[in-house]
């Protein structure tokens, strides 16, 4: 059996204390010790006792110098696989989350907060940490990739960005690097199973019609697995009712894709049900995939605001789609980008032929047409993606 997960908080405000032991006094096997000083005034035995805990949780003001200072000492004696937590105001800028990220710090938490709402944002780091000490120190990455529109080519970059994602190596490329999934919650409309020629599957349809909790084993026997090494969970072939799956079940799926790969690539559904929340939770990026046409540069920024409303500090990128990287950025491009507050890095090339004839065969670009300018952009997408959950990158503001 795991053991406990140790939570430490640091802070010296009361209130936070309270919600904190309240958010996590239905959480099982979660062992919390305080310390009750600012995150500021720690001395080196706190620090010490900062690195031997699973979990560091701390109110902090990221405008504060003393505190950020504080956070860049305790991230250099943390352990291998500690988390760290920040606790600050609910209208923090993306500069100012952006800064405690870059200080080590790997979530930030909106407060003031009910116990009940910080037990849910503490859930999924819980969940890791537990995944983690169960399968034997496994901890895959989530990539969820949504769409600013319809017909933008989502699927197609999930499909592609999953694929890269494997990393082949060796003169021909033989034998994945990396275990990637790749799961389709598009559940009316989804085609990724379309795009790699996989049969129809009824898993997802098994958690709609009966009282299934899906873990590791029911994911093992539910993934289909193409030639060149994916896991596909692909939508159903019957329209299901999309609040037919629960939160719950959504949540344990996610979980235990985790603990079974490198990476697991998420195709979202543009509906805004329920169930994405734990979805959302559990990303170590969110990918949305746009033009910079007005509408979806509009449609792009409620998303973004949806997706940060609780959670801040998610890392999200932006992919531009149908546009290949212009030499220099005209004006329409300056001020989508200004409106994102995102620099535009990733711009995949328009290229319908090579789109298509992969489509038509049922395989990824890279077996179809490997040379083409779309492979070579999500090549480097996916590379870049690699990178920054490597390393806790985060993107910049332009």
């Amino acid at each position: 059996m795991a053991s406990a997960t140790s939570v430490l908080l640091i802070s010296d405000d009361q209130g936070v204390s309270n919600a904190v032991s309240l958010a996590l006094s239905d959480k099982r096997r979660v062992k919390l010790s305080s310390e009750n000083r600012s995150v500021a005034s720690m001395n080196g035995t706190a620090v010490r006792m900062a690195a031997e805990n699973d979990i560091v949780v701390f109110a902090t003001d990221p405008g504060n110098r003393e505190d950020l200072n504080a956070i860049r000492a305790l991230h250099a004696e943390r352990g291998e696989n500690s988390i760290f937590l920040a606790l600050t105001d609910r209208d923090i800028t993306l500069a100012r989350a952006r800064a405690l990220s870059d200080a080590g710090v790997d979530d930030v938490l909106p407060f003031p907060v009910t116990g009940e709402e910080l037990g849910r944002q503490m859930e999924k780091w819980l969940q890791k940490v537990a995944s983690s000490k169960t399968s034997g120190g496994h901890d895959g990455s989530v990539i969820v990739v949504s769409q600013a529109r319809g017909g933008i080519g989502a699927t197609t970059v999930a499909v592609n960005l999953a694929d890269q994602l494997q990393a082949r190596k060796g003169r021909f490329r033989r034998g994945p690097a990396n275990s990637v999934a790749i799961v389709d919650l598009d559940l009316q409309f989804g085609a990724v199973g379309d795009f790699l020629d996989i049969e129809p599957q009824e898993g997802l349809m098994q958690l709609a019609t009966g009282d299934v909790m899906p873990d590791q084993m029911w994911v093992e026997q539910s993934l289909a697995d193409t030639p060149g090494g994916l896991s596909v969970l692909a939508a159903p072939a019957d329209f299901m009712p999309l609040e037919a799956i629960n939160a719950k079940q959504i949540e344990s799926l996610i979980a235990a894709l985790r603990a079974t790969h490198d990476y697991v690539v998420v195709d979202m559904p543009r509906a805004l049900v329920d169930w994405i929340e734990p979805v959302i939770n559990s990303a170590d990026e969110i990918q949305i995939v746009t033009d910079t046409t007005v509408p979806s540069i509009r449609a792009t920024r409620r998303l973004m605001d949806f997706y940060m409303a609780d959670n801040p500090g998610l890392q999200i990128e932006i992919v531009i789609n149908h546009e290949k990287r212009p030499m220099m950025q005209a004006a329409h491009h300056k001020e989508a980008a200004r409106v994102l507050e995102k620099k535009f890095e990733h711009w995949l090339p328009h290229d319908p032929k090579a789109a298509r004839n992969a489509v038509d065969f049922g395989r990824p670009l890279s077996e179809v047409s490997p040379r083409s300018d779309l492979a070579k952009a999500i090549g480097l997408l996916a590379r870049g993606t690699v990178a920054r959950l490597s390393t806790g990158e985060r993107a910049s503001a332009s």
